[in-house]
């Protein structure tokens, strides 16, 4: 009678510690963000131009983004490994919460670029992929406001092959721009 009162308290000591550690393990947004906050900001809007703003970032894009960092498919020193702890509850989460985040309009935009660059993406056919508004839908992204830095140098990775996560699709389109029509480009984008 005694082992089995302690048979099933070895169970139920057992059963708590399972089901607390697997409660521990899921995080809120804001545990999360923690680690993303200082390069990406509280909400989403990073201070830093060489930095993605992810607020209103397309939920499904960002999941694939993080999948593309954390199995090496897109690399970078400083995402990779804060990217290689998350589960996939964890990507969700964010990808969640950053797309629920009002993206601000970035400043200093250069009003005589941006009319070039609204004039290559028309002929460009941008919206084609990005949407007429450039927010981008489901897993191809939101250019809208963001960080024109970050978008040149992008658009410029694509262009010369230094990233290539994309299939493909962005080489051919960027590959004919030069730098200043991809900076043109990028002052239309981040200012609208």
């Amino acid at each position: 009678m005694l082992s089995n009162k302690l048979i099933s308290l070895s169970f139920l000591i057992g059963f708590l510690t399972i089901t607390s550690t697997a409660y521990s393990q899921t995080k809120t947004a804001q545990e999360l963000v923690g680690a993303c906050a200082r390069c990406h900001g509280t909400d989403g809007n990073s201070s830093s131009g060489q930095y993605p703003s992810l607020a209103r970032q397309n939920e499904e894009y960002l999941i694939k983004q993080l999948h593309d960092f954390k199995s090496g498919a897109r690399s970078n020193g400083q995402m990779s490994p804060l990217v290689g702890v998350l589960n996939d509850e964890d990507i969700i989460t964010l990808a969640k919460f950053y797309y629920e985040e009002h993206i601000v309009r970035q400043r200093g935009i250069d009003e005589d670029l941006a009319k070039t660059g609204k004039d290559i993406a028309k002929t460009r056919g941008c919206a084609a992929c990005h949407q007429a508004n450039y927010r981008g839908a489901g897993p191809i992204p939101r250019l809208s406001r963001q960080k024109r830095v970050y978008l040149e140098k992008t658009m410029k990775d694509f262009r010369d092959g230094k990233r290539t996560n994309d299939n493909g699709l962005k080489t051919e389109v960027m590959k004919v721009l030069n730098d200043e029509e991809v900076k043109a480009l990028s002052h239309f984008l981040a200012g609208m």
